[in-house]
C-alpha cells in the first residue's frame, strides 16, 4: 500500500476512533493502563526505574500507585488524542471552556512581546495545543514522526488554522523568533531528550543529569518574551480538561543557569500531578560522557 493511501486509511481510522465519547476513549485508556500494570512489559519497568530515582524518599506503597495510575493517564493520553484531532468542533469546544485561564494568557499577551508556552508531557499536552490556538495565533515545535502518521498527525494539531506546527530544524526555529518577533506566542515541549545535533546542556532533573534544551533560553533572551508553562490536567470520570498556568522565572535568560531553572520549573509540576506525567519515555537516555547507562537494567 502506497504512502498515500496509508494516511487515507489512517486518518479515516482516527476519525472514526474520535467520534467515540470521551467516557469510552478513557475506558479503553484504564483498561490498556491496567494491563500494562498487570503484565510484564518495559514501558513498567521504565516507569518504576523513573519513579524509584526521582522520588527515593516515597514508600513503595505510595510510588506503585503512582506508576500505575501514570501507565494508566499515558494511555488516556493515546485513546484521547484522535478526539481532540478530529472530533465534534462542538465538543472540543466545550472542553477548551476555561474563561479564567484564558484570560491570563490574553493578559499574557497584551504586552506585544509575544509568549513562549512550554507544555511537558503532563497531562493532556496535545489539548493543550488547541486551548491557546483559540485563543490567538500559535506557532508549535514538533519533531516529525516517519511515515504515513506524520502528515496525518500535523493535520490533526492544525484543525485550528490559528495553530501552525514548525519542525523541530533550523527553518523551524527561524519560525519561532518570527512569531515572537509579531508578538504572537509558540509553543514547546521542553522535557524531551533532545538530539545529538540539537543545543543542550546537562541540567538537574530530580537529581540527575538529564539532556536539556538550552532553545527555550536563547529564544527568551533574543526577544524578551515571558516564558510560561501550561498543563491540561485530565480530570478524572472523562469529565473534561482543567488548564493551569506556571510562570518560568526569568532566570531562564542566564546562559549558565537557564537549563536549570526550566527544569526545576518542569519539576514543580510533575510533582503537583505526578500520575499525569509520562514517566515511561526515557528521558535520561543520553547521560554526561563516562556515565553509567541509566537503563542498564531494564
Amino acid at each position: 500500500m502506497n504512502n498515500g493511501r496509508m494516511q487515507t486509511l489512517l486518518r479515516w481510522t482516527l476519525i472514526a476512533i474520535g467520534a467515540l465519547p470521551l467516557a469510552v476513549l478513557h475506558g479503553f485508556g484504564w483498561l490498556l493502563g491496567n494491563l500494562l500494570w498487570l503484565l510484564p512489559n518495559k514501558l513498567k519497568r521504565i516507569t518504576q526505574l523513573h519513579l524509584e530515582r526521582c522520588f527515593p524518599q516515597w514508600p513503595q506503597a505510595q510510588r506503585n500507585r503512582v506508576a500505575r495510575r501514570s501507565l494508566i493517564e499515558s494511555a488516556k493520553a493515546v485513546a484521547e488524542a484522535p478526539a481532540i484531532w478530529f472530533g465534534s468542533q462542538r465538543r472540543l469546544r466545550r472542553w477548551l471552556d476555561d474563561e479564567n485561564t484564558q484570560t491570563q494568557v490574553r493578559a499574557l499577551l497584551a504586552d506585544g512581546k509575544g509568549v513562549i508556552l512550554l507544555t511537558p508531557h503532563l497531562g493532556s499536552w496535545e489539548i493543550a495545543g488547541q486551548f491557546l490556538a483559540a485563543i490567538d495565533d500559535l506557532t508549535l515545535l514538533y519533531k516529525p514522526q516517519k511515515g504515513a502518521s506524520n502528515a496525518v498527525i500535523l493535520s490533526g494539531r492544525a484543525r485550528n488554522p490559528k495553530a501552525r506546527p514548525v519542525p523541530t530544524s533550523a527553518a523551524g526555529v527561524k519560525e519561532l523568533l518570527g512569531a515572537l518577533r509579531r508578538g504572537e506566542m509558540i509553543g514547546i515541549l521542553p522535557d524531551h531528550d533532545p538530539p545529538e545535533s540539537s543545543s543542550t546542556r546537562f541540567a538537574p532533573l530530580f537529581g540527575m543529569p538529564a539532556n536539556t534544551m538550552d532553545l527555550v533560553g536563547k529564544l527568551a533572551s533574543r526577544i524578551k518574551a515571558p516564558v510560561w508553562l501550561i498543563v491540561a490536567e485530565r480530570l478524572p470520570w472523562a469529565r473534561g480538561f482543567r488548564f493551569h498556568l506556571q510562570v518560568v522565572p526569568a532566570e531562564i535568560t542566564d546562559p549558565e543557569r537557564g537549563t536549570r531553572v526550566l527544569n526545576q520549573a518542569l519539576e514543580t509540576c510533575i510533582a503537583r500531578w505526578p500520575q499525569q506525567y509520562w514517566w515511561s519515555y526515557k528521558r535520561y537516555r543520553r547521560q554526561p560522557p563516562g556515565a553509567v547507562d541509566f537503563y542498564r537494567d531494564i
